[in-house]
Formats: structure tokens, C-alpha cells, sequence
């Protein structure tokens, strides 16, 4: 199997984080990774897309979970039964498969699932009309003659399905006629070989159809009088012994032990919410219906099996902070800026991990050392992820090594950092034109600390004033926030990267805020001059504090 690696940067995407996928994936692809795509996990920021637009670059795909579905792990391209297929080809096809079951389908809609065990259940039930012993047989001309291997010959509704009875005309001609019904003949189906005296009497009985074995030929006489009496003759290589044997399959497939109340599946489940139904089931195949639309089956063993998908992280490695659905899949690489808290891995996994102020720092020097080149664009998106993560190199968690990475990815790119952060600085702040919902979650990063959970949400704005405008929606979007996620906490920093101060909105456990280092003003918003970085300045000091008030 060829699996897909994602490559993919923290819930809540921002421009370091979209820009490390993107080129992170382009350098792996090089390196011979076969199927690596970045994913944009949530709705991409304005400034992202300004960035990408500006360097002609397409965003990542969006996808708002990693969860594996059962669309991910179906089998589509099975063999199906189509509706009326009778049951004698329907068991060939089911042999050939080598699968325990079939679908049976008509025109794409799901009719039930063809199993050997649901055919041994229906044969050996006490049923005689459905049993192995029993005279009827629910079918049609056209379909007892598909399986009898005879010629259709023509009459006047040869697809009707009828029940009929089926005789075998073992004695002579003076007994022949008493072994029959009395009554209610014209759905007899007589089985015959060379025996011209009872071709005639089962004409003169009435019975429906006639099956001759043996591939001998049929009198000009009697086929005269079957044409006159509308009596079906069918002729057939097969001997009489075949032939009963056969008629008990040629009832269509969907009416012949079909099941069509158990298990089935959407393929838009998650794995993870169906897994113990399927390793419940007795079946090994379960089917999936979008609707009632047959979709494909979804194996038992793959249930279990490693996933389709794998993971590459960069920009974040806590798992609070990764796209749903990481926790499912296996993670084989993380490049991040991050303090450690990533879950435990199986196996070894390449890590890449620094003191530096930008993810795209690494993944520039990444490139560097390989010795892959850049393209202007993609140099264009690197440097990008540099100027916001550090505030084009203001902020405190710049290093020599941002400062190098800048510098390379300027004389490749044609583009000054100094002008990519005025233009960037210049799209409008969540502040400015987003929901409080909106803002609050745009650049969000969730924390666990001494058995507290917290949030920390950053955005820069040049005018600190809108935060004290919209104090008051921010503050109910964060305690509904607090409410519904069970958080003891939530922050909402707000930084002028001009003037290299920030505005924090605090809202949650009050031993917390009141340990904060920082004067408040009479709503409640403390001032932190000097403070640019989420990372470095402001989290160091939360955790601490989460210590001090939990003692531990």
C-alpha cells in the first residue's frame, strides 16, 4: 500500500506554521518521500493567504480532522452480484472472489450481503419450499435456462419469476400421469430424456414447462403441440441428475438467502466509533451504504491492520495542540521551535528541534545543509515564516540562526523582511474585522499543566485600543469557551509588534491572574510592556505560576 503522509503544523493554523508544511513536504518529495502533502488544519489566515498569493504558491488543502474513516480502509473495487443473477452463477462468482461474501446490488443499490453460511441456513431450513429437498423453485424461464445451460427459446414472459414444482418423470407412461398433482398444473416443470410418449402426456396435463436431458432432439409433433399449448420445452446437454441439482439455484441471488438487516457501515464513519461493532461482527466483510447506494466493504483484518495514513508535525508537538485525529496515526518526523511534550512514539522518529524563532528557520536550514535548492517562491514563503514568528527579528526568541536563515532566504526570494513585515502588518487584525469567536480561536494554543488546562490565543494588532472596545464580547466568547471545553483558563494576548508591547485578557481562575507580574487597568486588562512572545515571555511565566497555585 501506498500510504499518504501528512504533513501538518498545529490546529488554528498561522503563517510559520502553513509555510514550514508546505516547504517541508516539497523537500521531502525530493528526497524520494513518495505521496507527502501538507494539510492546512483549519481555515488558513488572511495573512497566510496574502503570503501565499504574493509568492504565486497554492494553499494547502484544509481539512478540519486526521480521524481514519472507514472510506480510508474499504475495499471499492470488489466484485458485486447483480440483482437477478441467478444463485448458480451468484455461488461461481463467490467462489472465484475468494471472498466470504458478496454484495448484491441492483443498479448501485444495496440489496444485501451473498454468504455461504446464509445460503447453508436457508437450504437447511425446515421450510420446504426453501430447503434442498423441497419441489419449488421461485425462478423464471430465462434464468432456469442460463443455468441449465439450454437455449431460450421464445415465449411470452420469459422473465416472470413463478413459483413452480418440478417433477421427474422416472416411470412409464400408464403411471406417469397419477405421480402428478391433481390439480393446479400449469406451474409444472417436467424433467424427461428420450421419451417421446411422455413428452405428449405431459403436453395433454398442461404443465408448464418441459425440460428435456440429455441434448436429444424433440419431434416436430411434440414441439408442434407444446407451441399450440404454450408449453415451454427446453433442451439441454446436462443429464436428469444435473438438472435437479441446478433448478435449486436458479432463484435470483437477491432472493436466495440475502442478508439484509445485519452490519452495515457509512463511509464517512470514524474508525474509531465503529472498530468494536466490526471486530464484534461475526462476518469478516462488512458492507458500507452511503444511503442506499452500495459503497464498498470494509475488511476485519484491516480494522486492525496500520493505518493508510502517516503524520509529519512541524511547528507544534504537544498533542493539545495537533489536528484531531493525530493520536490515530503514526507520527514519523517532527520539526518544531516548540518546548517538548509530544506523546510516546512506537518506533524512533526523526526529530529536528531548536531554541530559534521560526519553524521556517529550520526547514530553511534544512534545506541549506542538503543542499536542495530553493525557488524564489518558496525561499518568499520561508522568509515569511520568519518575519511574523519573530517580528522580523524583534522578538526575543530570535537567533543568530533566524538571522542567517533570513538573510540567505532574502537573496534568494528579491524580497527585503523588513518589506514583507509592513506589508503583512498592513492586512487587517482579527481585531479589526473578525468575530469574537473568531478571534479568540485564530491563533489559539491549548496547554495541560499540574492537572490545569489552559489556553493561550495571540493576535497583533498596531491599535491596542480595540481590545478595550471589544473587551467585553471577547470576555463572554472565552468564558463560553472555559464552559463548554472544561478549561481553567483563557488567555487572550494582544501584541503591537511596532511598538514591542502586548494587552492580555485573562479570564478563569483567579489564584492565576492575580499572580500575574503585570498592572491591570479598571476592566481588568493587563498591560505588559516589553512582552512579544507568547512562547518565551508569557508561558514560561503561566507555568510557573500553575505551580505555585496547585503546590506542586
Amino acid at each position: 500500500m501506498n500510504r499518504k503522509i501528512f504533513v501538518t503544523g498545529h490546529r488554528n493554523p498561522d503563517v510559520d506554521s502553513l509555510a514550514s508544511a508546505v516547504a517541508l513536504a516539497e523537500l521531502r518529495r525530493r528526497q524520494g518521500m513518495k505521496n507527502v502533502s501538507a494539510v492546512s488544519p483549519g481555515v488558513p489566515p488572511e495573512r497566510a493567504k496574502w503570503l501565499f498569493r504574493r509568492f504565486n504558491q497554492p494553499l494547502p488543502a484544509t481539512r478540519n480532522d486526521l480521524h481514519l474513516r472507514v472510506c480510508d480502509i474499504m475495499e471499492s473495487e470488489i466484485a458485486v452480484v447483480p440483482a437477478g443473477t441467478p444463485l448458480y452463477l451468484a455461488v461461481k462468482m463467490l467462489q472465484k472472489s475468494g471472498s466470504p461474501r458478496l454484495p448484491v446490488v441492483r443498479e448501485g443499490r444495496y440489496l444485501g450481503m451473498l454468504s455461504p453460511m446464509a445460503l447453508l441456513a436457508r437450504w437447511l431450513s425446515a421450510d420446504a419450499g426453501g430447503s434442498l429437498t423441497g419441489r419449488r423453485v421461485h425462478s423464471s424461464v430465462r434464468l432456469i435456462a442460463r443455468v441449465i445451460d439450454a437455449k431460450m427459446p421464445r415465449c411470452p414472459a420469459p422473465d416472470e419469476l413463478v413459483d413452480f414444482s418440478v417433477y421427474v418423470a422416472a416411470m412409464g407412461v400408464d403411471s406417469f400421469e397419477e405421480h402428478l398433482p391433481q390439480g393446479g398444473k400449469e406451474n409444472l416443470i417436467v424433467i424427461v430424456g428420450d421419451r417421446p410418449e411422455i413428452h405428449l402426456r405431459a403436453l395433454q396435463c398442461g404443465v408448464k414447462m418441459l425440460i428435456v436431458t440429455g441434448d436429444r432432439p424433440v419431434e416436430k409433433l411434440i414441439l408442434d403441440e407444446a407451441e399450440r399449448r404454450h408449453v415451454v420445452i427446453l433442451r439441454t446437454a446436462c443429464d436428469s441428475a444435473t438438472v435437479i441439482r441446478r433448478l435449486k439455484l436458479c432463484t435470483p441471488a437477491e432472493l436466495s438467502g440475502v442478508a439484509d438487516t445485519e452490519l452495515f457501515l457509512s463511509s464517512r464513519d470514524r474508525i474509531r466509533d465503529v472498530k468494536q461493532r466490526i471486530l464484534s461482527s461475526p462476518e469478516d466483510a462488512v458492507p458500507v451504504v452511503d444511503g442506499d447506494a452500495f459503497a464498498g466493504v470494509v475488511m476485519k483484518k484491516s480494522v486492525t491492520a496500520e493505518p493508510p495514513f502517516s503524520v509529519i508535525l512541524v511547528d507544534h508537538n504537544e498533542p493539545e495542540q495537533s489536528i484531531p485525529g493525530v493520536s490515530e496515526l503514526p507520527v514519523i518526523e517532527v520539526v518544531d521551535h516548540h518546548r517538548m511534550g509530544m506523546m510516546p512514539t512506537r518506533e524512533p522518529i526523526k526529530f529536528t528541534g531548536d531554541a530559534v524563532g521560526s519553524t521556517c528557520t529550520l526547514v530553511a536550514a534544512m534545506y541549506r545543509s542538503s543542499g536542495e535548492s530553493l525557488t524564489p517562491e518558496l525561499a518568499g514563503l520561508l522568509e515569511g515564516g520568519i518575519v511574523t514568528d519573530t517580528l522580523n527579528l524583534r522578538s526575543p526568541t530570535s537567533s543568530p540562526l533566524d538571522r542567517r536563515m533570513m538573510e540567505w532566504l532574502e537573496k534568494i526570494s528579491g524580497v527585503r523582511g523588513g518589506d514583507l513585515m509592513e506589508a503583512l502588518s498592513g492586512i487587517d487584525s482579527p481585531l479589526a474585522v473578525s468575530p469574537a469567536e473568531e478571534v479568540i480561536s485564530s491563533d489559539r494554543k491549548d496547554y495541560a499543566e499540574k492537572n490545569l488546562k489552559f489556553a493561550v490565543s495571540q493576535v497583533e494588532e498596531s491599535k491596542l485600543s480595540l481590545l478595550d472596545r471589544r473587551r467585553d464580547e471577547l470576555v463572554s466568547a472565552m468564558n463560553g469557551k472555559i464552559e463548554k471545553e472544561k478549561l481553567d483558563f483563557f488567555c487572550l494576548m494582544v501584541t503591537d509588534a511596532v511598538r514591542g508591547n502586548s494587552k492580555l485578557l485573562f479570564c478563569g481562575d483567579g489564584r492565576v491572574s492575580a499572580l500575574l507580574p503585570y498592572d491591570a487597568d479598571a476592566s481588568g486588562v493587563f498591560f505588559m510592556p516589553g512582552v512579544v512572545s507568547r512562547k518565551k515571555q508569557l508561558l514560561p511565566q503561566l507555568t510557573a505560576i500553575v505551580s505555585t497555585v496547585t503546590g506542586e
